[in-house]
């Protein structure tokens, strides 16, 4: 992905996995996922498994009844509290963003970002492109 001008963004720490409900809903449409280098398999399983419950919640989102809902969440929970075992943390934020495909052109999408790593602080900015462009080769990889 490359984009235009950079944008602060803040995300916020997830100590729950309903405060990932917001997260949830955006990555409906799109989604950007970093960590930081992780230092031991054990922190590589525990975030590969956030990642992929975090993904599994999101395909299982769309006309699921409240109650299930809630059930998906409160799975993200338990992989927050492995990932804190593990001095790792998840900060979350949504996003509204222009993506600029090759198949769609230009189209303003809501955008979740999470990023996996080792500050425990209650928020964290990051820099982000006010417009992205999704090359074939990109599109769907996870960073």
């Amino acid at each position: 992905m490359s984009g235009s001008a950079q944008e602060a963004v803040e995300l916020h720490l997830a100590e729950t996995g309903t405060e990932l409900r917001t997260a949830v809903e955006a990555a409906q449409y799109a989604q950007l996922v970093s960590h930081d280098e992780l230092g031991s398999p054990a922190e590589e399983r525990a975030a590969s498994r956030f990642v992929e419950g975090f993904a599994a919640c999101v395909e299982a989102w769309d006309g699921q009844p409240e109650a299930a809902r809630r059930q998906a969440l409160a799975g993200l929970s338990r992989h927050l509290e492995a990932l804190e075992a593990l001095g790792l943390f998840v900060h979350w934020g949504a996003v509204r963003r222009t993506l600029s495909t090759i198949e769609q052109g230009r189209v303003a999408l809501p955008l979740a970002l999470l990023t996996i790593g080792r500050n425990p602080a209650p928020s964290t900015i990051v820099m982000l492109p006010s417009e992205l462009r999704v090359d074939a080769d990109t599109a769907g990889a996870r960073h």
